[in-house]
């Protein structure tokens, strides 16, 4: 039967044992110790049972040894038996579970697992029955202790023998550790059948302890070594897998650096490609506006150009009084000179008179082609007296040229002033009048046509009503929105002008059509502007654009149609085009324009 020195009356050991029992029992605390601070930044359960292993087995050895003995009182003497009882299962149990845990990686000890953790969980049931209080119940505990506890320890051995045939490295230490809880066993059965003395057994478990304490602690630190590898190795797997994360990442911003590098280069070749035919297209808009306005021949103006640009100036001597002049000349005897020298050198003629005229007239002075040899030279603020001036020098400036194979020509000219109040089709005629005048009186000179008949006076009020007139308070002070806010001016006007004169559908579907290509260009650049300044409204100014421009070309087509609708055309270009937008709607950009960008800026290329 298996008893406990501690189960009788021991007598207090001598200072020597004392102090040697003290040493073990730290051994243990820093085995534990050990374990428990490896544990934190490890993270392994098996530290954290080994650590309560060493506790509990520093604590099971302190009941056992007579250290506890000395320092309780006698009254607490009886319970330092079941104590040690309760304390030596609760260690063999955590025991198995540390050896379990170090012994996983082997198969030929995970067969053994079983067994093992049943007997573990007997002993340990075992010892709890030491809280009963019966002296029989102790002594029974302490029986069945004494025979599960060697049972728990063979079986660790053969688990542990079969770990180190499988190579398993931690086992020699697990297998010297169960070795000296084995000397243990045996030497408390030794004890019981008083095969040994108190003293020696005493010494021989200490050794025994010593030897498991070290065992178990040489087993703890190849695990922390394994686990520190095992944890390095992981990082390093982790550093590895982050850096192919980051070449991998970092390749493929490259190649997205390059995709896009190549987008935008595509994205700016197409935009010059975009700027070329805007450009190349804007040059073919000009050259055809200039065909569309100019003789080919001579490089004058035709009838159309002139009307466009007459009825703004016609406006100006409406409002400002200015005078307007007219001469209207054509070559004597033309005909005698294709008939003679043919259609060349008639056509030569007729491109040097023009080239002779127009080097003697100003910037302001505008040439026509009105017909075959017939010309007309319109004079913005130049009264009867300097047009007379102008139209003698014109007619000594051709008669001086020798023409190739044609010699000397003259012309006959007949010179107007504005009259205010009448019309564009009276003027006209009562210019050619002095014309015809000239040719009746022998050619080769200037006739002054006379004032028209009745009093001056003031345009009809149907006229100065249907008249949109440019006056400097309209200007914004930036010089792009000024010329296309005054062509709109000229060619709103000019348009008006050819609804009351009852022109036909096909002219004033030509004349809004011009209108409207100059008011979407207006727009456009317009908004490219705005855009560049950063105009806070924008949006909603490019709205009304695009609503104005689509009433207009609804206009349009009924016009196109035949269906002209002649107060609505009016109201549109009177009231809506400049009044409701020029005059008010454009006004509220203008310093923000001109402070934004200066008086002189251009809308972006391409925009």
């Amino acid at each position: 039967m298996l008893t406990l020195p501690s189960a009788s009356t021991p007598a207090l050991p001598s200072p020597l044992p004392l102090a040697l029992q003290a040493f073990l029992a730290g051994i243990l605390v820093a085995l534990a110790l050990l374990s428990i601070l490896a544990y934190r930044p490890l993270r392994d359960r098996v530290l954290s049972q080994a650590g309560m292993f060493g506790l509990v087995a520093a604590a099971a050895w302190i009941a056992y040894s007579g250290l506890l003995a000395s320092m309780l009182p006698p009254a607490l003497m009886p319970w330092i038996h079941p104590a040690s009882l309760i304390l030596g299962g609760l260690c063999l149990a955590i025991w198995e579970r540390v050896t379990a845990a170090l012994l996983a990686a082997s198969p030929g000890a995970r067969r053994l697992a079983h067994i093992r953790r049943l007997t573990a969980l007997t002993t340990l049931v075992i010892a709890l029955a030491a809280l009963l209080p019966s002296t029989r119940f102790h002594r029974l505990a302490e029986i069945i202790l004494g025979l599960l506890a060697p049972l728990l320890a063979l079986l660790t051995l053969t688990a542990g023998l079969r770990a180190r045939r499988e190579g398993l490295r931690i086992a020699g230490a697990l297998v010297a550790a169960t070795m000296a809880l084995l000397v243990c066993c045996a030497t408390l059965w030794a004890l019981s059948a008083r095969w040994m003395g108190s003293s020696l057994s005493l010494t021989i478990l200490q050794l025994a302890l010593v030897v498991l304490a070290m065992s178990l602690g040489w087993a703890m630190l190849s695990r922390m070594m394994e686990l520190r590898k095992d944890t390095e190795a992981a990082q390093r797997a982790q550093l590895a897998v982050v850096a192919s994360q980051a070449s991998t990442l970092e390749a493929l911003v490259t190649q997205r650096n390059a995709e896009l590098s190549a987008r935008l280069r595509e994205l700016s070749e197409a935009r010059q490609s975009s700027e070329l035919a805007n450009r190349s297209l804007q040059r073919a808009l000009d050259q055809l506006e200039q065909a569309a306005a100019t003789d080919r021949l001579t490089g004058a103006w035709n009838r159309r150009r002139f009307e466009e640009a007459v009825m703004p100036e016609i406006a100006l001597a409406h409002r400002r009084r200015d005078p307007l002049s007219l001469l209207m000349f054509d070559l004597d005897h033309f005909k005698r000179v294709n008939d003679t020298h043919g259609h060349g050198a008639g056509d030569a003629v007729l491109a040097g008179t023009a080239q002779t005229v127009r080097m003697h007239l100003r910037a302001s002075d505008s040439l026509v082609r009105w017909g075959g040899e017939e010309f007309l030279v319109m004079t913005p603020a130049t009264r009867l007296e300097g047009a007379l001036g102008l139209a003698e020098k014109l007619r000594a400036a051709i008669e001086a040229i020798d023409f190739p194979d044609v010699g000397h020509v003259t012309m006959s000219l007949g010179v107007s002033e504005y009259a205010i109040g009448e019309g564009l089709e009276e003027w006209i005629e009562r210019t050619d009048q002095a014309l015809y005048r000239a040719k009746a009186e022998g050619r080769n000179r200037v006739i002054a046509a006379p004032a028209p008949e009745g009093p001056e006076g003031e345009p009809s009020s149907e006229r100065s009503l249907l008249e949109v007139i440019w006056e400097d308070t309209y200007s914004s002070g930036h010089a792009l929105v000024d010329a296309q806010h005054q062509r709109l001016f000229r060619l709103a006007s000019t348009l008006m002008s050819t609804l009351t004169e009852n022109r036909p559908l096909t002219e004033v579907s030509l004349r809004l059509e011009t209108l409207l290509a100059h008011t979407a260009q207006h727009f456009h650049d317009e908004e490219a502007l705005l855009r560049q300044a950063r105009y806070p409204d924008l949006a909603e100014h490019a709205i009304v654009h695009a609503a104005l421009l689509s009433k207009a070309w609804k206009l349009q087509a009924e016009v196109k149609a035949g269906q002209l609708d002649f107060g609505r055309l009016i109201t549109f270009l009177a009231l809506d085009l400049v009044k409701g937008h020029i005059l008010t709607e454009d006004r509220a950009y203008f310093a923000h324009l001109v402070s934004a960008t200066g008086p002189d800026s251009m809308p972006p290329a391409g925009a």
